[in-house]
């Protein structure tokens, strides 16, 4: 008796690129099996039949295509081997799913290595297509770095434009309710990454730029609740924030 496993690998292959089915796979272990050691090249060829049969703009196709787990840096560099991605308009969407499963570390310790830094440096750095947005969807990506203090994340995303002024700045403000004089540092304060001395002589220092958000009450109000002594003293002191009346009276 002959059964769809039966069929021959390339023939399953020509079946699912027609169907674009998501569930296929998931009828049994042996099409689970089949699938799922599928090649780069094959994997591409399937995205791109999702893609087309979305009929999304042309300058949207590697955003679709990045929401796909089975999207790698292998498969991308297939997919740009049989198709030049053309000029985007936009840059791509960073997809929540590279950071949507970042839970914090018994240790608290994240190093360079730690996914997904390494297939963010390669998007970054990928000479086939524009630079992603570092704050897509509200600034998701750098709100959950900082959530499990991902520093090395948050270093990188700050790096590449990712500002924490969304949603009235949460990511500061979880900074602040991680107690995390550091890391609310980072994020408020942009230093130039260059250094400079007079004349190339004697060790220079980075020069200090333009905050990168203004320090507010709201963030005052939070470290007064969480009680991080630190972060208040370098808001009012440092960062000269004035408390608010309700602030004034928590305090009380």
């Amino acid at each position: 008796m002959y059964t769809l496993i039966t069929l021959p690998v390339e023939l399953l292959y020509e079946i699912q690129l027609f169907a674009t089915s998501h569930t296929l796979l998931q009828t049994c272990k042996a099409l689970h099996r089949i699938f799922t050691s599928s090649p780069p090249s094959y994997r591409a060829q399937y995205l791109v039949a999702c893609t087309d049969l979305s009929r999304i703009p042309k300058d949207a196709v590697l955003t679709k295509m990045l929401r796909f787990p089975i999207c790698t840096k292998d498969v991308l560099e297939a997919y740009f081997r049989r198709r030049d991605p053309g000029e985007q308009r936009s840059p791509p969407e960073l997809p929540r799913r590279l950071f949507r499963a970042l839970v914090r570390t018994s240790t608290g310790d994240w190093s360079d290595r730690d996914p997904p830094l390494p297939f963010l440096r390669y998007l970054y750095a990928c000479p086939h297509l524009r630079p992603p947005n570092a704050n897509s969807h509200d600034g998701y990506a750098l709100t959950k770095a900082v959530q499990v203090g991902f520093i090395p994340l948050v270093r990188f995303l700050l790096d590449h434009g990712a500002t924490p002024a969304w949603k009235s700045n949460l990511p500061i403000i979880s900074a602040i309710h991680r107690k995390d004089l550091g890391l609310v540092r980072m994020l408020v304060e942009r230093m130039d990454t260059a250094k400079s001395s007079p004349k190339g002589k004697g060790n220079g220092k980075r020069r200090k730029l333009e905050d990168r958000v203004e320090v507010t009450p709201e963030m005052l109000r939070a470290a007064v609740k969480c009680k991080a002594q630190d972060i208040v003293e370098y808001l009012t002191r440092e960062k000269g924030c004035i408390s608010d009346m309700r602030t004034l009276l928590s305090m009380r």
